[in-house]
């Protein structure tokens, strides 16, 4: 089977899925569950709501940043060119100016509030050997 319709496959399953943990859910609460769900609430916790923030409808303060971040540790980053460390990710996400991968200088507009590198764990920093033909993964 070619890798597309492999990924059409994968695609279409999780489509229905997901369809159907909606349907079996019974979709949108019913405004007698809700009221019964607050009065449950009401009773455990009082009147007011655990939080003065419980029922804004919008947020007062919104922090910028990322969630998912590879530097040239990740396999997946590093077979793709990335080549910048941790130092240079947290540099670059508080607003520094750093030199790319591929040479050029490159800074945020605006520095973020908050970053999560997530590289992953097996064969951390391999690409990044092989690239720099270090002697501990070209010795044989």
């Amino acid at each position: 089977m070619r890798l597309l319709s492999k990924i059409n496959l994968l695609i279409l399953a999780a489509a229905v899925f997901l369809l159907s943990v909606a349907f079996a859910h019974g979709g949108e609460p019913q405004v007698g569950e809700m009221q019964a769900d607050r009065a449950a609430l009401e009773k455990r916790f009082g009147p007011r709501p655990y939080s003065p923030w419980a029922e804004s409808g919008f947020p007062r303060q919104a922090f910028w940043g990322d969630t998912h971040l590879h530097t040239g540790l990740s396999v997946d980053a590093g077979l793709f060119g990335c080549r910048l460390g941790l130092e240079d990710a947290y540099r670059f996400a508080r607003g520094e100016q750093v030199i790319s991968s591929i040479g050029q200088p490159a800074k945020l507009s605006r520095p973020l509030d908050w970053l999560v590198i997530a590289d992953h764990s097996d064969a951390m920093g391999i690409v990044n050997d092989l690239a720099a033909a270090s002697p501990e993964v070209t010795r044989f």
